[in-house]
């Protein structure tokens, strides 16, 4: 559990006005405010924790923190029922309140599985969206993501090179998905031996849909999948439960973002 008032959440400029509504509300709730200006971050005093997200101009403070070791959480779009970008059903189709979001304390993704019970995942409502793994395909599908993405952990040619590495493992045919395809995921999956990914939630949705999954070790379907491509031709296909039991109590709806139920339960 976290105080809420020894947090400090940081609004940077320019968010359109649904997304500072929810980061409004939510400083409402909280001790602190820094606004605009990441620089004022370095004035917050050692015990007051920084609330930060996926920000490229924000490189060198996460730089900065995870080398001095010093506390911070994370946030951004959840796993499961997300409000934008997500290939699995919407919450507002099944009368879930609000999108979920994902807060992590000195992490970007969920890094470990908790053995936590199936409540959450049970209000999802997604039982009937998981699929059965599939140990059959052929092409290897690369899900390629935006700049923001790029600029803050990897770089743009991230996709390309990866295409490039895989030739050396795999003469499978290899196709790159791109981020705002109209073509749903689960289509371009179809006939896939795998997706490969840094850290996109495509990982995470495709793991759902029983495709298997490589990605970076900072990945929460690194849990799940396999990080070693040279390990192309041979994915994993490990059991899924506990990890969708974990990732659900690992992403919060809007209202519990401001009702307290975040401070709770984030580990």
């Amino acid at each position: 559990m976290i105080d809420p008032q020894s947090v400090a959440l940081f609004i940077p400029p320019g968010l359109k006005k649904f997304k500072l509504n929810l980061f409004e509300r939510i400083g409402q709730k909280i001790g602190r405010v820094v606004r605009d200006d990441p620089q004022r971050l370095d004035d917050l005093p050692e015990h007051v924790i920084p609330i930060v997200g996926c920000s490229p101009f924000l490189k060198p403070w996460y730089d900065k923190w995870r080398k001095s070791g010093r506390k911070f959480i994370y946030w951004d779009r959840g796993y499961l029922r997300r409000v934008f970008a997500t290939h699995l059903p919407k919450g507002s189709e099944m009368g879930i309140p609000g999108g979920y979001y994902r807060w992590h304390v000195n992490h970007f993704q969920m890094q470990s599985i908790a053995d936590v019970p199936e409540d959450r995942w049970k209000f999802l409502k997604l039982e009937s969206s998981l699929r059965p793994w599939r140990s059959s395909g052929k092409r290897i599908v690369i899900a390629d993501t935006l700049p923001d993405y790029w600029n803050l952990f990897a770089h743009v040619y991230w996709a390309r090179d990866v295409a490039e590495k895989l030739k050396k493992y795999t003469d499978r045919p290899i196709f790159v998905r791109h981020k705002e395809s109209p073509v749903p995921l689960e289509k371009e999956l179809a006939d896939a031996h795998c997706l490969v990914t840094h850290g996109s939630i495509a990982a995470v949705e495709a793991v759902v849909m029983g495709c298997p999954v490589f990605v970076d070790k900072m990945s929460a379907a690194a849990l799940v999948g396999e990080t070693d491509f040279t390990r192309i031709e041979k994915p994993v296909y490990p059991e899924r439960m506990p990890w969708l039991h974990s990732l659900a109590y690992n992403q919060w709806n809007e209202n519990e973002l401001v009702d307290g139920t975040l401070w709770r339960m984030i580990r």
